[in-house]
This record gives structure tokens, C-alpha cells and sequence, in this order.
């Protein structure tokens, strides 16, 4: 089996405070000035037609088309990978979705199925945990 989950609007949701706890944690990247002084402050504002929105900050996201978004957006993503693994799901990590490859033998349909039921469970707590967002699953 294989399942594609697409995270909705995955870069405008990373909680800046997780992801410097995580460069931390799990990179041993310390003294986080610049990612803070890089994540915060940001500023952005709307135009539709010739009319603009009022500026407003940024708290969450990381910027959209720079070359740091996608790296951040792995690195605050990395202890789903280790989950899945602990999981004993195959998963692929890119930007912005994760693919999840379950195999079993047919005999084994039903204990497989509530294997997958259950895993699925513990990676929507841990999306939930870090402010992502999981699709509505169709099977």
C-alpha cells in the first residue's frame, strides 16, 4: 500500500519556537540568533489588483522560495521520520509531503490494517503536537 499524505499549507504552519528548539535538539546547531533573527520580525502584506493589505507580522512560516524554506521545513519534520520508523512504515520525507509504503501478505490483512490504523493514529498526534496539519485520509 501506498499513501501519499499532501500537508496543507505546510510552511505557513511551523511554530517558530519548535523549529529553534529542534535545530537545537536534534541538530546540535546552538545559539539559534540568526534562524531567530531569520524567522522573526517578518513582515507581509496582500495585493489583489492594484490594492494592497496593511502590513502584518509573521508568527509562524517560514519564507516561501528561499533557499532555507525547504531545509527548515525537513529539519522540523525529521522526528516524523524517526516515528514512522518506529513504526515500521517505509516513508519518503520531501518538502512538503510525505509518502508512506506498507507491504503485507494478504493473510495477514486485518492485524495489518489495524497496524496501519494505529500507526496513522500516532502520526496525527504528532502532527497535531507540532501544529501540522493531516489531510482527511481516503484508503
Amino acid at each position: 500500500m501506498h499513501k501519499l499524505l499532501d500537508l496543507s499549507a505546510a510552511f505557513d504552519t511551523i511554530d517558530h519556537n519548535i523549529l529553534i528548539t529542534r535545530i537545537s535538539s536534534w541538530f546540535g546547531i546552538h545559539g539559534s540568533v540568526w534562524f531567530k533573527s531569520y524567522l522573526t520580525s517578518r513582515s507581509f502584506l496582500v495585493k489583489c489588483d492594484k490594492d494592497f493589505s496593511s502590513e502584518h507580522i509573521s508568527s509562524c512560516g517560514v519564507p516561501q522560495g528561499s533557499v532555507l524554506g525547504p531545509l527548515l521545513f525537513v529539519m522540523y519534520t525529521t522526528p516524523l521520520s524517526t516515528l514512522m520508523s518506529s513504526l515500521s512504515l517505509n516513508h519518503h520525507l520531501y518538502a512538503d509531503n510525505t509518502q508512506i509504503f506498507f507491504s503485507f501478505h494478504h493473510r495477514n490483512f486485518d492485524s495489518s490494517v489495524a497496524h496501519l490504523q494505529t500507526a496513522l493514529r500516532h502520526i496525527s498526534s504528532w502532527m497535531s503536537a507540532n501544529l501540522l496539519r493531516l489531510p482527511r485520509l481516503n484508503f
